[in-house]
């Protein structure tokens, strides 16, 4: 009897828990392999508070209006203008040490007429012309020899098994292959393990920053500017979970100091933000206080302005239908 849909996915599935996973370095630090669902965050305004220091300018911020500077508290609002370059939409950066997400070897950003984003685990995505491609990682489930083979010993026929093989093949991490952007998001959300789980959100005009940098600056309480670097602390439990840069509980896991994590930000000539560190706390509210400190996360902006969107790259594939179905479990 031929295996129905059902029958095939349950296979899929069941074969998929007995593979081995992608290097969870490459998604999760310090095998902190938890999902974080997205949720979206309502934002609050409050007052700002001014704190005199002698020798330096110092401003309060506790409910995240980052509008408003009362007094001579510039540190704030010179953070908040440090985004305009990045919300010009056209800009490189790199980014290494963010929780739910995999490091950002190079991303070059031109909103108008596209973008290519390469992570540390070889999967890469980009827009040009107005078309979306995706380069798999080439690891994951579907990459262990003798893969077929289960898949034969699972009920697949030999017209299906030549089904599989084709979409397994578009896994490798050889080729490009032309996606349906909104279809690749659904499939991110589909409740398996997934590489797109860890991928950062395609820049559009109204969302042109894709760093993370604007959700870090939005939660910082306190700043004091020297020269061209800020630093301060910020309050993580204000960091929408959904964007994947800080753990989705940090109070629970970090205690009092998630409200007052540390961070140092450097300015341009111009006054952009050329870099953002969010340094972790060493010590977790289930352990001494002799705990090793995590990696920082760090944001670098390594150019602005003449960044030119990538080339459509030649010979790229359709996608198959399959193909999403196991890019949708790729990871477990």
């Amino acid at each position: 009897m031929t295996p129905s849909t059902d029958d095939l996915r349950n296979a899929m599935n069941d074969l998929a828990r007995t593979t081995d996973p992608l290097d969870p370095d490459s998604v999760l630090r310090s095998g902190k392999r938890r999902r974080s669902r997205r949720r979206a965050t309502a934002a609050a305004g409050a007052a700002v508070a001014l704190i005199a220091v002698t020798g330096g300018i110092f401003a309060l911020r506790p409910g995240g209006d980052d509008s408003m500077v009362v007094g001579g508290g510039r540190a704030i609002q010179d953070l908040d203008n440090s985004l305009t370059g990045l919300d010009a939409g056209n800009y490189a950066f790199t980014r290494t040490g963010a929780y739910m997400r995999t490091d950002i070897v190079r991303a070059q950003i031109d909103v108008a007429d596209g973008y290519l984003v390469e992570y540390s685990n070889k999967l890469s995505l980009m827009r040009a012309a107005n078309v979306t491609y995706l380069k798999p990682s080439g690891g994951g489930t579907y990459s262990g020899p003798g893969i077929l083979e289960q898949l034969k010993n699972a009920g697949l026929s030999d017209a299906e098994a030549d089904r599989y093989a084709a979409s397994i093949a578009q896994l490798d991490g050889t080729r490009w292959l032309r996606v349906d952007q909104q279809r690749l998001v659904k499939t991110a959300e589909v409740d398996e393990q997934s590489s797109l789980d860890y991928v950062a959100p395609a820049p559009t005009t109204r969302k042109p920053d894709i760093t993370g940098a604007d959700a870090l600056i939005e939660a910082v309480t306190t700043a004091e500017r020297k020269g061209d670097t800020v630093t301060g602390t910020l309050d993580a439990t204000k960091v929408d979970d959904g964007l994947g840069l800080v753990i989705g509980e940090p109070e629970s896991y970090y205690g009092p100091s998630a409200t007052s994590m540390t961070y140092r930000a450097t300015l341009d000539g111009q006054g952009r933000l050329a870099s953002f560190t969010l340094n972790l706390p060493g010590t977790l509210a289930s352990q001494a206080p002799d705990s090793e400190p995590e990696p920082p996360l760090i944001i670098t902006i390594t150019q602005y302005d003449g960044v030119e969107a990538p080339p459509a790259p030649p010979s790229a594939e359709n996608i198959t239908e399959l193909t999403y179905d196991l890019l949708a479990r790729d990871n477990d």
